[in-house]
């Protein structure tokens, strides 16, 4: 039994996460094309999932196009007394290059402003991540910084860009 639909966009629906989903969310967190834009150097398993699902200071949806899971979107590191969050995205290798990503970064940041209250929303994205960086851009989030060689992603240590966006900055 799949989630319930909490936020509507023009393509895509935003779901909240089922025991159902986790099968979908462990094949494809842990599929290569996904970890490299992440920092999760071991694979994730059911307990690690669940602990993450579990979590108070996050939120996870599930970008579904017509009732399909195409994703994963969500906020964690949820400050309410500091009014932020950091949000993460990835989509299923096959259905990259659609707009997905940008979709429901963009109804998880409508739900980060306009039901948390949420002051302002960070990003980190590894130097190479190209895709990611794009998105953001076009969400309109500002480059902040760099953390030199901060991450070590498939034997070479990267850069982390870190991204911020205020809730004035933030245009649906």
């Amino acid at each position: 039994m799949p989630g319930h639909t909490f936020l509507r966009g023009d393509r895509l629906t935003l779901r909240t996460v089922a025991p159902d989903d986790h099968e979908f969310l462990l094949e494809h967190g842990n599929d290569p094309a996904v970890r490299d834009g992440a920092p999760t150097p071991t694979p994730v398993d059911e307990d690690d999932l669940a602990a993450f699902l579990d979590d108070d200071a996050a939120v996870q949806f599930l970008p579904c196009r017509d009732g399909t899971p195409v994703g994963f979107v969500f906020l964690f590191d949820i400050e309410p007394h500091r009014d932020h969050a950091e949000l993460g995205c990835w989509i299923d290798p096959d259905q990259q290059g659609e707009g997905y990503a940008t979709e429901a970064t963009e109804l998880c940041l409508d739900h980060a402003f306009a039901d948390r209250g949420l002051h302002k929303v960070v990003a980190r994205v590894f130097e190479h991540n190209d895709a990611s960086m794009a998105v953001l851009d076009e969400l309109g989030f500002q480059r902040e910084g760099r953390l030199r060689e901060h991450d070590y992603i498939r034997g070479a240590y990267r850069d982390t860009l870190l991204f911020g966006l205020l809730a004035t900055e933030f245009e649906r």
